[in-house]
Order: C-alpha cells, then sequence, then structure tokens
C-alpha cells in the first residue's frame, strides 16, 4: 500500500514538472507586455545645461507611435525637429526615430526609472519620467501579429512614409480648399515665431474668409506630430492633415468633411 502510494506521488509530481514550461510557454506566446514609458518625460543634458519636456503617446504612427513636444525642444535639441514617433524594444530601451524608423536617439534604462543615451554628437542623455505613469498595453505589436490579407502572389504596397519638415519650412500663407481643387476664397496664416494656446504655434484666419464651415473652425494654432499638421480650432478641437506628393496638406476623407491647404 505504501508503495503504491509513493508510486503515485512520484508520477503525479512528474507530470506537474513536464507541464510546467509548457503553461508558462503559452502563458508568454499570447502575453502582450504593458509599458510605462507612455506619459510626459524630461529630456536633459547631463550636465542639466539644456532640457525639454516630451510626450510619449499611444497613438500609432507610421511604425512606432507618436511624441509630442513643443517647439521650444527644437530650439534646445535641434535633432528632435526630425524625431516623428518613439519605438520600445524588448530590452527596454526607448528610442526616438524619424518618419522612416531611423533611431536618433536611443536610451537605456538606468535607475529609478531615469533611462540614459548618448546623442549623435557625443552628448550624454538623461530622460526622466515626470508624474505618475501607469501601465498601458500598447497594440502595435498586436497588429505585427496579424496575418498579412494579401495574397502571396501579390507584392505588399510599400508603406506611405510621411516627409519630415520643420515648423519654418511650413510656415506661410495658405489657401484653403475644398476637394483638393476648389478654392474656398479663405486665408490661413501660419506663423512659426508667434505662439498659439496649448503650447502651439500661431494661426490666423484672414477676415475676409465666407466658408462658413472653415469660419466656425477658425484655426488658432498649430503644430506638427509625427510628419503631420495639426490644426486647433479656437474651441479646442484639432484636424490633422497629411502632406500631399505636390507639397499641398490634405485632411484625410475619412475624418469629415474634406479640407486642404496650398501654399500661396
Amino acid at each position: 500500500m505504501v508503495l503504491t502510494s509513493l508510486c503515485r506521488i512520484l508520477i503525479l509530481g512528474a507530470l506537474a514538472t513536464m507541464a510546467v514550461p509548457g503553461v508558462v510557454l503559452a502563458a508568454a506566446a499570447g502575453a502582450v507586455p504593458a509599458t510605462h514609458a507612455v506619459g510626459s518625460w524630461d529630456l536633459k543634458l547631463e550636465d542639466g545645461s539644456r532640457q525639454c519636456r516630451i510626450m510619449l503617446r499611444s497613438d500609432i504612427l507610421d511604425s512606432g507611435y507618436a511624441v509630442g513636444m513643443p517647439l521650444g525642444c527644437h530650439h534646445a535639441f535641434p535633432m528632435l525637429s526630425t524625431v516623428a514617433i518613439w519605438i520600445e524594444t524588448g530590452e527596454g530601451q526607448i528610442q526616438l526615430a524619424d518618419t522612416a524608423g531611423q533611431p536618433l536617439l536611443i536610451m537605456v534604462p538606468a535607475a529609478d526609472g531615469v533611462m540614459t543615451g548618448t546623442g549623435p554628437e557625443g552628448n550624454l542623455f538623461r530622460l526622466e519620467p515626470v508624474g505618475p505613469h501607469k501601465a498601458v498595453v500598447l497594440k502595435l505589436a498586436a497588429k505585427a501579429r496579424a496575418p498579412a490579407a494579401a495574397e502571396p502572389s501579390v507584392a505588399a504596397a510599400p508603406a506611405q512614409r510621411r516627409p519630415v519638415v520643420t515648423p519654418a519650412e511650413i510656415a506661410g500663407h495658405y489657401a484653403v480648399m475644398r476637394d483638393t481643387t476648389r478654392d474656398t476664397g479663405c486665408m490661413v496664416t501660419l506663423d512659426a515665431k508667434a505662439h498659439g494656446p496649448k503650447g502651439t504655434l500661431k494661426a490666423n484666419l484672414a477676415p475676409a474668409c465666407r466658408d462658413q464651415g472653415i469660419v466656425i473652425f477658425d484655426p488658432v494654432g498649430w503644430e506638427m506630430v509625427g510628419g503631420r499638421l495639426v490644426l486647433m480650432a479656437r474651441k479646442g478641437h484639432t484636424t490633422k492633415l497629411d502632406m500631399q506628393d505636390d507639397g499641398t496638406w490634405l485632411k484625410d476623407p475619412k475624418d469629415g468633411k474634406s479640407l486642404g491647404l496650398k501654399r500661396l
């Protein structure tokens, strides 16, 4: 009786030992790890001589996630003018990259949530979290695992990349268009020096505008976010426009009534 019980215990123990790795692997395969990177960060030189505050967002842009920053960051660190996305790698690194996914600054974990890295000119940087950062499950990894919809025999179209442009290059006078070709007679000025609301740059709609929708929107601010031109209305809501091959800016038709800007 004792021998039989002992055999049963040994057999059950062996089965449990064999089962555990399978359970762990299955859980790991289906798990989507959360990140604490989403939120505000202070990017500064190691010596503290220059710094600016950036926002790592969870909305997807191209092959990474959107980065928000005030224009002052471009003055403090000119290399940030080409930063469009951020990426978190499996090693816990945070990469600030351009629209093509090329890393411009790679930050690695140090201590107490702080990250450190070396800039393209050899400067030592620190990235310090600001305020509490909640755990967020990012969606990009899940999208990457999804099967391709195209047939194997059909070549996939190359991903569309948004061109990297600076606020100084965008500033100027623009005709406001409808349906990509119809001039509304309205003009908006994008100013790269004066400040608009909520950390944006100043936008100004000429008083002669007679398009009721544009008058109601009344753009008062603008900024570049991930290679997109974001116009802010007087009431605080925004609309996003993408640069086209001919240099015009066009709102995605899926986001509502068509809207475009053509440089004058």
